[in-house]
């Protein structure tokens, strides 16, 4: 295991991200801070630093540096974007920075920003055919997606600080100002032959992202803390935008879920977004939770290790080596559970589009062991809701989650009322359905040497049958996934048997 740093001068905050990287190729944040700096206000401006502005980059770097060398950091990169390079005096401060704090900051090239950025997207969401936006203080990255690759893209000179400073819409908005803005900017993105075409889904990205994830989650009570593949639709942009639109910076700071450091920015990048979406019209827009920093991570670890591709596999190995889980015993619950899924389709009628969440549930539901053994399947919840868990939707997040509660032989239930923003009785009934198989399962490994090497499984109208084989003993196994015959009789409305085959190798 190691620790990497990076810090990311951006034009409207200085970032820290500091890492803990698995020997498996996994990584999870440990530290993050942001500072705020802003360098460019307006598109027509050459941008000078002053010596005040000099110094706090300096003594922010150097405090950055600090702390990721106290924490045992073996690598720190330092990058900045193509604004840097609009500073008249960049190459002097390139070199400061590396004869005052031996940090080689890095500019990146417009080409690496979107290499970067795609990568952090498609490590996190599975897209196909997408339209990611990236508005950021003083640009706006486009970058179309199909099957992964990198189809078109363009860095669009303008960004929420420099346009807001600009049209003088920062403060208290007036309709000439608005309507020039509007004007500007639909005479740029209409150049944009590609942008006018049919995606699945926008993906946002980058600090304005999580803003207007904090801000929906206020107006809507979402009961889930996850940023990632949080689900935004037009109208609910829109309806954002008509919020701020009418409000001065003393008003806006009083919205709950606002980035104080954006106020003066956030109805222009929501004025970008608008009219994006207008051009690229999509009925699902995405929030992704990478950036361009988690990017040049994931660069560096397929340098480095051994990436697994699949992204969902990727988070349930990370989160169960980084919490030194059974993972054998995990893989065979998973195993056994798949089996039942697959056999018993006629009765439980789910198609193939529940395997991520089988495979979730099962794989992470001994996780809250890590926290303690008594009460371990809360525990499994609670880790579940709160760790990055990649590919999946909320929803399914959540009842992979609850699946992972029910493997344990009581009656716990997933409190409907607290979540029905985002599942309803025939979710729970689903829950229950898969989380019935995932509890034998788990009884069928009580040993957790995976005993059990082969199960077949026969049903009719009255009874299920499992028989399972194995060189070794099952009294154990097969007395333990029993004490789920009366749950599974209430949901599958059969009686349950399991029965030991004669070992054949």
């Amino acid at each position: 295991m190691i620790r990497v740093g990076i810090i990311h001068i951006g034009s409207s905050k200085i970032r820290l991200m500091l890492a803990e990287v698995e020997d498996v190729g996994y990584f999870k944040i440990i530290d993050e801070l942001k500072t705020p700096f802003k360098v460019c206000y307006e598109l027509s401006k050459e941008c000078v630093l002053c010596n005040e502005k000099l110094n706090y980059i300096l003594s922010t770097l150097r405090t950055y540096k600090s702390l990721c060398e106290a924490s045992g950091t073996k690598e720190i990169f330092t990058i900045t974007t193509s604004f840097f390079k609009d500073l008249k005096d960049s190459e002097s401060i390139i070199s400061m920075i590396k004869s005052n704090l031996n940090l080689d900051l890095k500019v990146l090239s417009p080409e690496e920003e979107v290499k970067f950025t795609a990568l952090s997207v498609n490590r996190s969401l599975n897209i196909t055919n997408s339209l990611i936006v990236e508005i950021t203080g003083t640009s706006t990255n486009l970058i179309s997606m199909k099957n992964k690759e990198i189809t078109n893209w363009m860095s669009l000179p303008f960004g929420g600080i420099n346009l807001a400073y600009t049209f003088n819409i920062a403060d208290r908005i007036l309709n000439s100002n608005l309507d020039e803005s509007i004007s500007f900017l639909k005479d740029k993105l209409n150049d944009i032959s590609w942008l006018n075409s049919e995606y699945e889904s926008i993906v946002v990205v980058g600090d304005f992202a999580k803003t207007l994830v904090k801000m929906d989650k206020f107006k809507t009570h979402y009961p889930l803390e996850l940023i990632n593949n949080y689900e935004l639709s037009a109208v609910g942009i829109h309806e954002l935008y008509n919020i701020i639109k009418c409000k001065d910076l003393k008003l806006r700071r009083k919205v709950e879920g606002i980035d104080l450091d954006m106020v003066d920015s956030i109805f222009s990048c929501l004025l970008i977004l608008n009219e994006i979406i207008k051009i690229a019209s999509s009925d699902s827009i995405r929030v992704s939770n990478n950036s361009i920093r988690e990017g040049l991570l994931y660069d560096y670890l397929y340098k480095n290790y051994d990436v697994i591709d699949n992204i969902l596999d990727y988070s349930i190995y990370g989160i169960l080596n980084s919490l030194n889980a059974n993972i054998p015993h995990a893989q065979q619950v998973y195993f056994l559970s798949s089996v039942l899924f697959h056999e018993l389709k006629p009765l439980h009628r789910l198609d193939d589009k529940y395997l991520n969440i089988l495979k979730t549930g099962a794989m992470l539901h001994d996780c809250g062991v890590s926290i303690n053994y008594q009460n371990h399947h809360k525990h499994s919840l609670y880790i579940i809701l709160n760790s990055i868990i990649n590919e999946l939707t909320h929803k399914e997040h959540l009842m992979s989650a609850a699946i992972a509660a029910s493997h344990r032989f009581n009656n716990y239930h997933l409190p409907l009322a607290q979540f029905s923003y985002l599942i309803n009785k025939l979710d729970i009934d689903i829950i229950n359905k898969i989380g019935t198989l995932v509890k034998i399962a788990e009884g069928l490994d009580r040993s957790l040497v995976g005993v059990v090497k082969k199960l077949k499984v026969y049903f009719d109208d009255e009874k299920v049958v499992i028989t399972v084989s194995s060189p070794s003993n099952l009294d154990v196994e097969i007395h333990q996934a029993m004490r789920g015959k009366d749950f599974f009789k209430e949901i599958y409305n059969r009686d349950l048997f399991i029965e030991k085959e004669r070992w054949q190798n």
